[in-house]
Parts: structure tokens; sequence; C-alpha cells
């Protein structure tokens, strides 16, 4: 297990769980008289909130955190932090008990928000549930009907109430509030975290340099959308595998709300950098793209993305194995592009009849002929056998795995590769939502 995460995924637990809450428990155990048990339940409503600002403070998709351990990494931090916060505060305000009424009010109607935003988002905004359960999903279907992205958006910033009610249950205990140090240094940790978020939510998203220009929009299938932008001077370069956020605030009818898309290839040409996203068109935001022109405005953050990372960390004699799914082969054409003439790089790519044309584009400047790179189509999921027929022995026991496509198909060609021997150590994916 612990050789399938970075060690610093495991310094970011340490650091959340343990290092954040440590500093405002010692000092509210030097200031607090009382017993070892009643010392605790404070403490368990201390370390819930500290956890909350965490989660707060992961939400913004800090770049630097990203390289280390990965988008999907740091989410499920962030939904795994929420529940153990749950779970402290419902022992805090369980064995606690207050006659003031504004103290047990708001305490109180922070739990009870917490708990529905846990459960809200369990469903609707983690694939934990629905990846697994094909009954959930249909069942989440059904209800995205009424809970619209952006609404499951706005819900999910309860957290931000649930922690405004916390710092005023607070800082109206006498017992607590007369900690002069304690509470300086909590008000400095709420501090920090709603303003690192007010920035990235309020002031980061104007700035020129997450700007670009839409070059062409053009529908590819009936069900997929090429997307070409120009980055702005000062951006980032993004590196092969990477993603980014898109959002399109100034145009009327799509929703300004960000949504994550791989950018199937990089075209650089001196100062200037445009970048391709595939789009399947299967959501209510995708299917909105249509009425973005050339010349519109795009909001771009990121770039986001581990694949590289993890690539060069592998010795080139490593088989590399990019295996997408539909539109999920996007990021993948870049990485083959990228490695296919330095290391032994097998392209797969399994795909319904109808999405044959959709990367006609990227096939022609892509090296097909390269001694390194072998390429297939394969209509419809990849079986056991037909991955033992398609991959070589080397490739089973010692290629590095990369995965792209939607979430359930990827959890079972996990499943699936891992019983023919490849080692989920050597396993890396990215997971697609609509």
């Amino acid at each position: 297990m612990l050789r399938k995460h970075p060690i610093s995924l495991y310094l970011v637990w340490i650091a959340i769980l343990i290092l954040l809450p440590l500093p405002l428990i010692i000092l509210l155990n030097n200031g607090l008289v009382d017993s070892p048990g009643r010392l605790a339940i404070y403490d368990a409503g201390v370390i819930a909130y500290i956890w909350w600002l965490g989660i707060v403070f992961l939400a913004t998709r800090p770049k630097w955190l990203d390289r280390l351990i990965g988008l999907p990494a740091m989410y499920f931090v962030h939904g795994m932090v929420g529940v153990l916060a749950l779970v402290v505060a419902t022992i805090h305000v369980q064995l606690s008990f207050s006659m003031h009424a504004i103290i047990r009010n708001t305490g109180h109607m922070a739990w009870y928000l917490a708990i529905f935003g846990v459960l809200y988002a369990t469903f609707f905004l983690s694939g934990w549930l629905v990846d697994r359960f094909p009954v959930a999903q249909k069942m989440k279907n059904k209800l995205q009907f009424f809970f619209k992205h952006q609404l499951s958006v706005w819900i999910h910033r309860l957290n931000i109430v649930v922690i405004l009610l916390i710092w005023v249950h607070v800082q109206v205990i006498p017992r607590i509030s007369s900690i002069t140090p304690f509470v300086i240094v909590f008000d400095i940790y709420t501090v920090a975290a709603l303003g690192i978020y007010a920035w990235y939510k309020f002031v980061s998203p104007s700035s020129e340099k997450r700007s670009g220009q839409v070059l062409r929009n053009i529908a590819v299938s009936d069900h997929a959308r090429q997307l070409q932008v120009q980055l702005g001077a000062d951006s980032e370069r993004p590196l092969p595998g990477d993603f980014y956020f898109l959002s399109f605030p100034k145009i009327k009818g799509v929703s300004s709300e960000s949504h994550p898309f791989s950018v199937t290839n990089i075209q650089r040409n001196k100062s200037k950098t445009a970048v391709t996203f595939t789009i399947q068109t299967s959501g209510d935001f995708t299917k909105s793209l249509s009425k973005i022109k050339a010349d519109d405005e795009v909001n771009l953050e990121g770039p986001f993305g581990r694949f590289n990372k993890i690539i060069e960390k592998d010795s080139t004699e490593i088989p590399l194995i990019l295996i997408g799914m539909g539109t999920g082969l996007a990021p993948l054409i870049d990485l083959s592009d990228a490695y296919a003439n330095s290391r032994p790089t097998h392209l797969m790519w399994s795909l319904h009849e109808t999405e044959t044309n959709i990367f006609d584009d990227q096939f022609a400047n892509l090296n097909i002929k390269s001694t390194k790179l072998k390429f297939e189509k394969h209509f419809h999921r990849y079986s056991a056998n037909d991955y033992q027929k398609s991959l070589t022995q080397q490739e089973i026991n010692q290629g590095r795995f990369i995965i792209v496509g939607p979430a359930r198909g990827v959890l079972e060609t996990e499943e699936t590769l891992h019983k023919i021997g490849v080692s989920r150590s050597r396993l890396t994916d990215e997971r697609l939502t609509t």
C-alpha cells in the first residue's frame, strides 16, 4: 500500500490530522482547568473545527499540492477528513452540555448542517458510492434533474456556514474566550483558511494569467466536441497528460462554475501555447459548450496532473501501457507522443463504433510508425482474455499502466488487470465525470 502512494500523501495526512490541531490543543489544555475527560470533550470540538478549516483549504485545489499528491488523492483526503470531522464533532456534541441557548444552538445547527453536507456529498459529489453500485448511479441520475451541478456546488459550500457557526459558538463560551492565547491562534487559523478561500473564489479567477481565448470549437461526433484554446502569454505551460478546470463566466447560457477537462494535445509556437480539449457532451454543462464561439474568453485553472511526474520516475526500459475508454483517450495521446521515442509505449483505445473518428486530427500527428509505439483500437471493453492476447508478459509483469475513462469502467478495468497479474501499485487512473 505504501508503495502505491507518494510519501508526501502520508505527510499531508499527518499535517492535517495531527500537526494543525496540536497548537490549539496545547493552548486549550494549558489554559483550561478541568478533568481529563472534560478536556477531551473540548479537544474533540477543536479538532473537528481545525479539520473543517483544512478541507476548506483543500477546496482551493492548490497546484503545488496537486503536483505532490495528485488531485484525486486531494479529493479523497478532503472527503475523508470531512467524515472524520463529523465523527469527532458528534462525540463533542453528544458528550457536552450548556445551559446557554446561543452556545447550544450554534453548536447544534453546525452539527446538523455538517451531517447534511456529508450525506449529500457522499451521494452527489463523491464517486465512492455511485461508481461501485449501479443502483446508486441510477438514483443519482434521476435526482440530478432537481439537484443540478451548480446547486450541488452551493450546497457543498455549507462548510463555510458550519465554520462561521462554530466560530461564534467558541467565542460565546466564557471559559474558552477568556483564554487569550488560544483565541488569538484560533482566530488566526480561521482568518487564514477563509482568507485563502475568498482569494481563490473572488480574486484569483480574474487574474490575466488564467485567461485564454477560444480558437476553435467543433463537433467531432454526435456526442463529442473539440475545443482549442490559446493560453495567455504568462500562463504556466502544461505537461503531457495534464488537465485544466474551464469556465466561461461571460457566456450567456453556460454555467460559470469550472469543470475539469484533460488536454488532448499541446501546440507550442514560440511564446504562444494552444491546448486542445476533447469533451464528451453528456452533461448539462458539456451540452451547453456548443454555444462557445471562436474568440470567446475562457478562464483556465491549472494545469493539474501527475501522470508525467509518475512516468518520469520509471526506468525507460519499463513498458508504458496507456488505456483510454471513449474520450478518455484524450490525455493519453499527448503522453504517447511525448514518450514513444524513449520507451516502449502501448496505446490501447476501447471505443464505440460512433467514436472512431473523434481523434483523427491527433492521430495524423502521432508518430504511429515509431518502433517503440504500439497502437490498437478495440470496440467495446477489453475482457481479461483480450488483455492477455494484447499484452506481452513483460507488460503484465513490469508495465506502468495509466487508465482513463468513466469511473465504473476504470474500476472494472483495474480489477481485470489485477486478476491477470498486474500489481495494483503499477495502476494509475483518472476517472471522468459528466
